[in-house]
């Protein structure tokens, strides 16, 4: 047999976090000292594929109940992870024997989130094909992201522009910082308050996987007078700059520290990355788009960028 697909063991890890640094599609989210922070939550069920003994791809993937193999729970895309020499016929014959796997274990229904192609470091849909051609997928959910590109960008719009001046006036600084208290007091009220919920994140949990990947996790405030009024925790990766938190206290909002913070954050993006993802604007799977955040968001050049999740039955 060529490829065998085999499932993932704790012990495997430091040989699952090679493949991911040197993959054409992963980012440090695949990484296992990433992954594995609420492995608690999660019961892992990962997949690694080998081609005649050699590590050919990785599918990052839990186990729920009622026999749902989901592509991973934890994660905001993850599917397959593929080599740089993986082709369309083979990842197609590797995803048939995924799906031969799967149904041998038990699992009757797969959710599979892949990684959007900003993201790839090379061209690497060669499993959305094989979704289309080997496991009769559909697309379940759809969420709408704003992604600024370098090389054709948008300008502000003048909405944004006046924002950056009224923040100025205001004495608003931007600056990196190592200390996410404050503003991760804004995030969780700001959360609560409008739709009571908490940060996926606690602030131990993101100080800790800072700790992990200190180039890959960032955090930009905006003070006035040495008071933290807004912030974003950024993702960094090969290719793109992705805004995973943003927040602004009612007098941050009032003084508009966000299109400063903006601007300048995307200042420095645009020195070494061709994208800046400014993340979904979407609720309900898709059902609901925020509008007014969409706005905000696409007033700094973002158009739109599509995180979509599959669906397919084993027994059909």
């Amino acid at each position: 047999m060529v490829f065998e697909v085999r499932r993932y063991h704790p012990a495997q890890a430091d040989e699952w976090n090679r493949f991911v640094a040197e993959s054409k599609n992963a980012t440090f989210l695949m990484d296992r000292n990433y992954m594995d922070y609420h492995s608690d939550r999660f019961h892992d069920h990962s997949l690694m594929v080998y081609r005649r003994g050699r590590l050919y791809a990785l599918l990052p993937a839990n186990e729920k109940a009622d026999g749902l193999f989901e592509s991973h729970g934890g994660l905001t895309y993850g599917g397959l992870i593929m080599s740089r020499h993986c082709t369309g016929a083979e990842v197609t014959e590797v995803m048939r024997l995924v799906c031969h796997y799967l149904r041998e274990q038990g699992f009757r229904k797969v959710l599979y989130k892949p990684v959007p192609w900003i993201y790839h470091r090379q061209p690497s849909e060669e499993d959305l094909y094989a979704l289309f051609a080997v496991c009769n997928a559909r697309i379940i959910a759809r969420g709408l992201s704003a992604t600024v590109t370098r090389d054709d960008r948008n300008a502000l719009y003048r909405i944004r522009q006046m924002g950056c001046r009224r923040a100025e006036a205001e004495g608003v600084t931007v600056r990196e910082s190592d200390d996410m208290a404050p503003f991760w007091e804004i995030l969780t009220h700001n959360l609560q308050t409008r739709y009571q919920l908490n940060p996926v994140h606690t602030l131990q949990e993101m100080e800790l996987l800072r700790s992990r990947f200190p180039e890959q996790i960032r955090f930009f405030s905006a003070s006035r007078q040495g008071q933290v009024l807004g912030g974003t925790v950024l993702y960094v990766t090969p290719r793109v700059v992705h805004s995973q938190y943003i927040a602004a206290s009612d007098e941050g909002r009032h003084c508009h520290v966000l299109d400063l913070l903006f601007s300048k954050v995307m200042e420095k993006t645009f020195e070494t990355h061709p994208y800046f993802d400014f993340g979904i604007s979407t609720e309900r799977d898709g059902d609901y788009l925020n509008e007014h955040l969409a706005y905000q968001k696409e007033g700094f050049g973002g158009r739109g960028l599509c995180y979509d999740h599959y669906e397919w039955m084993l027994n059909e």
